[in-house]
């Protein structure tokens, strides 16, 4: 079978070509720039011609940072309109699927290896003796935030989308209740991507900068002007060289826990909740020597407290997983009689 997958984000796009029904499989893969390119058409395109890759292909399925409807997608953080149409007539296939990204990422899970895993949330009640509930939520966040529901249907998942990261931020203390306001002087509604995501990083820094008058290096003021902001932020805190840097990460990791627990009691009862993304890939360091705080931001849910404190929480290393789950989704769909 001859699949063409990508992951499709507001930073980056990535597409995989598989065919591995031959005696030598074979496997590109290439990164590209999404703001560099004026559709997704044309990074097809490009990526087509660098491997030589001929038409027509089997089938296409396109995770994307958006919601998909009728075969349409709009991302959240790109101005690329998207069709399962114009990716008909370029593959030369009638088996084309656009879906989410978390959805692409919720294929993933089932098939994931025990190294791709890290445990953030273990629960002292053994997974074993847990009630076979069995349903799972994913969570993602890099450019944006978005969540994922899979039910369990007895012999396989059904994974459902959602622009949960619109959803409204609702502040856990004082400091927040002061970020809050501080940026509501700029717009009305502030989303919970709007400070789950790599804009969202910045954004606190500057709150702690600006309006909490934390001191700001002139190291870092500088490094600002040139690199990519969430990235530095990030990494200094990691390395502990900057107290505003590691007050800007303190903070984001207090409010990623607690939406993680909100997102979770929106889907409850569950057998486990996955965290995927480049946003805690690159802070995972952090993290994972976070744990303790996390888990009680994240079971302080009052009377249900007790219930998500026996939820595990998983962290995915694997930067793969939209991949994975696009090429899994395009497998399971395709249908032989149809080939177009």
């Amino acid at each position: 079978m001859r699949i063409l997958a990508g992951d499709i984000g507001g930073t980056n796009t990535r597409l995989v070509y598989v065919q591995d029904d031959i005696e030598s499989p074979v496997r590109y893969d290439k990164t590209f720039s999404s703001m560099e390119y004026g559709s997704v058409v044309e990074v097809v395109e490009r990526f087509l011609l660098f491997y030589d890759i001929k038409r027509p292909l089997d089938v296409a399925c396109l995770a994307v940072a958006g919601p998909v409807i009728a075969g349409s997608a709009s991302l959240t953080n790109l101005p690329w309109e998207i069709t399962e149409e114009a990716l008909r007539n370029i593959l030369q296939t009638q088996q084309v699927f656009l879906i989410n990204d978390l959805v692409a990422a919720g294929f993933a899970i089932p098939s994931l290896k025990e190294d791709a895993i890290l445990s953030i949330i273990k629960p002292s009640r053994s997974e074993q003796h847990s009630p076979a509930v069995t349903d799972a939520v994913v969570i993602g966040v890099g450019t944006g935030l978005g969540a994922a529901h899979l039910v369990w249907l007895g012999d396989q998942y059904r994974v459902f989308s959602s622009e949960a990261g619109h959803a409204a931020f609702a502040p856990g203390n004082e400091v927040q209740v002061r970020l809050l306001s501080w940026m509501q002087r700029q717009q009305s509604h502030i989303s919970i991507e709007w400070l789950l995501s790599g804009r969202g990083i910045y954004t606190l820094y500057q709150f702690f900068r600006d309006e909490v008058g934390l001191p700001e290096s002139s190291s870092m003021g500088d490094a600002l002007q040139v690199g990519d902001p969430a990235q530095l932020i990030s990494e200094h805190a990691i390395a502990g060289e900057d107290s505003l840097c590691e007050q800007t990460l303190s903070c984001f990791i207090d409010i990623y826990a607690a939406v993680v627990g909100d997102i979770a009691l929106h889907h409850y009862p569950l057998s486990a909740v996955y965290l995927v993304g480049g946003i805690p890939l690159k802070i995972q360091l952090l993290l994972m020597a976070k744990k303790e705080r996390f888990a009680e931001l994240f079971c302080n849910k009052g009377l249900m407290h007790d219930n998500l404190e026996q939820l595990p929480v998983k962290l995915v290393v694997d930067g793969a997983t939209g991949l994975d789950g696009a090429i899994a989704y395009a497998r399971h769909h395709f249908s032989p009689l149809d080939k177009g």
